[in-house]
């Protein structure tokens, strides 16, 4: 499913499943792809995110008081966990974004698009109580991208 994703994309899609499977969750959700995006380090949306002051630990602090620790065993198997409603539209708005931005591949930035668009999710949700605004981020991944030369 993820074949045209960028090397740092997919590595936001596994950290996402195993910050699911820290809090027991039977699902990968926009908060999960949150937590991330914040995790990974390199690419565009890394950048962004640092150059926002978005830290691991109050996002994940912040996820916690919008969602309930899971029920799921600790030791249980969670390779193939679902995605959600919210997260399925993230992860389809960012595809858009790279085909919108003529990028052959769908990197992590576009997944922090995708995220920003799906505001309704506990992800964009978390970001707000933390004190940003989406629109602000927006633009700056638009603008760390020119930048780029992408």
């Amino acid at each position: 499913m993820f074949e045209h994703y960028s090397e740092h994309a997919q590595s936001v899609i596994e950290r996402a499943r195993q910050e699911a499977q820290k809090l027991r969750h039977d699902h990968i959700g926009t908060e999960h792809l949150l937590l991330g995006l914040i995790e990974v380090k390199d690419g565009c949306a890394a950048m962004v995110l640092r150059h926002r002051k978005i830290d691991l630990a109050h996002a994940r602090e912040q996820v916690k008081k919008l969602v309930t620790h899971g029920s799921g065993p600790e030791d249980g198997n969670y390779e193939k966990l679902p995605f959600t409603k919210h997260s399925i539209s993230a992860i389809n708005d960012a595809l858009k974004e790279a085909r919108l931005l003529k990028h052959p591949t769908v990197g992590s930035e576009h997944l922090l698009l995708g995220l920003l668009y799906e505001n309704e999710g506990t992800g964009a949700q978390a970001l707000c109580n933390l004190g940003f605004k989406l629109d602000e981020i927006r633009s700056d991944v638009l603008y760390f991208l020119e930048e780029a030369g992408n």
